[in-house]
């Protein structure tokens, strides 16, 4: 696939419920099953539908059972039990029943009423399987789940020297009923409804409607849809027959969408939804999706474009965790994080390195932010984890085909080949580039390198980037353009993206003469901020840099780690791992992205000064700023920087309290104070 070629692609955008119940459950008859009960060990015959349960925790779902990752210098990594009864009511009588989880970590054993159901190996995608030859209706039915996070070497990841492998079952989970004859969700997972573009333009959208059936062999049904529009006008609608060969089909039906409104990121993310109904003579199953359409490409000279104009990728990575709640994370919790995502004005996301829950795509969809997803092989391979790479491809793919935010499968992280292109690792991404084009022919694959431009793990997926740390591991912050310009020089056909950068930045400490990086026990907020203030005006400048991730949105656990003066934790974050405090860095992010105003006192926490002539930096998008001390006008700037900083000089502070305050036009302002000792 040639970097410059058109892709287009047309994909599901799943709505979201405040329960978190995606849609082709919420539709049909469920039962969410939140009330557990837990016991961490190696538990024997703990399935058994009489097995004691007294001394066992009472717990709800989502839950991790790895919070001393967050606490603590190592965490448990083993084996824990979850049980819960539930009552499958009457009218499920004559239906197909499954269970599906959305994830647990990082593998999970089901029992149904003692009985094992299956075993699921990757931590962060969904599984689903038929329960129904297995359950008694209209009474207690015993739900069993053996999980563990330990290490396993056939497992991606192999190791937690990035990020904490946690355990428990920390997503939701659901039962649900179809009729015998239905839309099958057990093809990993998934919907069972795909929509492949075929052929895109203004005037028309040639689409194929794929969907996977369940019924019985001669059987003749009828595969009804329609198409509205986001205003709800309906602008397709049609059927069609289908006779079962066997006793699972998979349909193709054309689709023909005149004048498609494009999904067209922040400008405008257009859904279309769809509702595929199942008719048989005696029942119905449907179920109701929606959709984006959209064309893009990279140029590696000019950039990345959506919808054949130029648009610009800037944003964030993420780690989906608090520091309250490790992975366990509710609905309101994804809404907030996606909610800041959306307030710095980012245009991108880096899912990093997992598959995340299913309602941050949902959020990216719907606020038109485009998504690199990616699976969790990280950092070192074993050589043994091929199939299960290869597995979390397909559930990530098949789980996530339909999210018209989604625009890259990442294939690894930093996965290092030093000896040779011949390294098991080199291997198994090119099985699975070659996997996910033999998956999704619109979408392109990448990487993420921290070695040079070129790499025996280079140049494998369709785009490669670079996670890039000048003036925090070696050498200086500007360093970033130099690498930058050479790189391009030497290798004017590789389209540059940046995956990673940024430095660590610990809010409760603010002498920048203590900076002690990157290893040591003072990470200065001011350091931090000003690694982004040189980064972010070397990167913008760059037009062949077709996309930049700073390096991370939140900060996040790190189990081994005891650097800058928090434990257990990378500070990179621009907000705090509890998510209370917005730092500076991502207050000059907004004033640079967003078209939101901002008018922003940056050092604001550096309150106890010792001399009194300083400066008062403000990050602003506003033409002019004035600034008052103590209540008295000092100055009024323009705003004539580039990235949107206006720097008021020789500033003299009084002995003890000083209010500053900075406005903007009649009704936008900031103000702080700082003691002068």
């Amino acid at each position: 696939m040639k970097l410059n070629q058109y892709l287009l692609f047309l994909v599901l955008f799943t709505f979201f419920s405040s329960q978190g119940q995606i849609d082709f459950v919420r539709s049909r008859e469920h039962i969410k099953i939140t009330d557990w009960v837990f016991k961490k060990g190696n538990t024997y015959n703990a399935e058994k539908i009489n097995f004691n349960t007294d001394d066992w925790d009472d717990i709800e779902v989502p839950h991790t059972f790895s919070m001393d990752a967050i606490n603590e210098n190592g965490y448990y990594r083993g084996t824990a039990w979850y049980r819960s009864k539930i009552e499958i009511p009457a009218t499920m009588q004559n239906k197909r029943v499954f269970i599906r989880f959305e994830a647990a970590g990082h593998e999970a054993t089901v029992y149904i009423n003692g009985k094992r159901i299956g075993q699921h190996s990757g931590g962060y995608s969904a599984f689903c399987y038929d329960i129904t030859g297995h359950i008694k209706l209209g009474t207690d039915n015993n739900i069993a789940v053996k999980v563990t996070n330990e290490p396993n070497f056939k497992r991606i990841p192999v190791t937690d020297k990035l990020f904490n492998i946690y355990g428990g079952i920390y997503r939701p989970v659901q039962i649900f009923a179809t009729p015998e004859t239905h839309i099958s969700p057990s093809h990993f997972a998934s919907s069972g409804v795909f929509f492949k573009q075929e052929e895109i333009d203004t005037n028309l959208a040639k689409l194929v409607l794929e969907t996977h059936l369940q019924g019985n062999k001669d059987e003749d049904v009828k595969l009804k849809y329609t198409i509205k529009n986001a205003l709800g006008q309906t602008v397709l609608e049609d059927s069609k027959n289908v006779t079962f060969r066997s006793d699972s089909e998979i349909v193709e039906t054309p689709i023909q969408i005149q004048s498609p409104i494009l999904w067209d990121g922040r400008k405008n993310p257009h859904i279309y939804s769809a509702e595929i109904e199942l008719i048989t003579k005696n029942t119905s199953d449907k179920i109701t999706q929606t959709f984006g359409i959209k064309t893009y490409k990279v140029d590696p000279k000019t950039g990345f474009y959506l919808n054949d104009e130029l648009y610009s990728l800037h944003g964030v990575a993420m780690h989906q965790e608090w520091k309250q709640h490790g992975p366990a994370l509710k609905e309101e919790n994804h809404q907030k994080d996606m909610a800041i995502v959306d307030e710095i004005g980012a245009t991108t996301l880096r899912l990093s390195h997992y598959q995340h829950s299913e309602s941050t795509y949902d959020l990216a969809d719907e606020k038109g932010i485009l998504v690199w997803s990616e699976i969790p092989f990280v950092h070192d391979y074993s050589g043994r984890e091929f199939e299960n790479a290869k597995q979390q491809l397909k559930e990530l793919i098949f789980q996530n085909y339909n999210h018209p935010s989604i625009y890259v499968w990442g294939l690894w992280n930093e996965v290092r080949a030093y000896q040779s292109p011949d390294e098991p690792c080199v291997q198994l991404t090119k099985e699975l580039n070659e996997l996910a084009h033999s998956l999704d022919k619109t979408r392109l694959t990448i990487s993420a390198s921290d070695r040079g431009i070129t790499s025996n793990m280079g140049g494998i997926s369709d785009l490669q980037a670079w996670n890039k740390y000048f003036g925090w591991y070696t050498g200086e912050y500007k360093d970033l353009g130099k690498w930058l310009d050479e790189s391009n020089q030497t290798n004017p056909e590789i389209g540059i993206s940046i995956s990673e950068y940024g430095a660590g930045g610990n809010i409760f400490q603010q002498d920048i003469t203590k900076l002690d990086k990157p290893f040591g026990e003072f990470f200065p907020e001011q350091d931090q901020t000003y690694c982004h203030e040189v980064s972010w005006k070397i990167i913008k400048d760059r037009p062949f840099v077709w996309s930049s991730y700073v390096w991370n949105i939140f900060d996040f656990s790190a189990g081994d780690w005891n650097r800058g003066g928090i434990p257990y934790t990378n500070h990179k974050g621009l907000v705090t791992f509890n998510r209370t405090v917005k730092k500076d860095a991502f207050y000059f992010y907004k004033a640079n992205w967003s078209q939101a105003p901002v008018l922003y006192i940056a050092e604001r926490r550096h309150n106890e000064r010792i001399k009194a002539n300083t400066y008062v930096k403000v990050y602003t998008n506003q033409t002019k700023v004035t600034l008052y001390v103590n209540g008295k006008k000092v100055s009024k700037k323009k705003c004539t920087s580039d990235i949107n900083i206006v720097t008021f000089e020789d500033i003299e502070l009084k002995t003890g309290a000083n209010q500053i305050k900075v406005i903007s036009g009649k009704s936008l302002s900031d103000e702080i104070e700082w003691t002068l000792k």
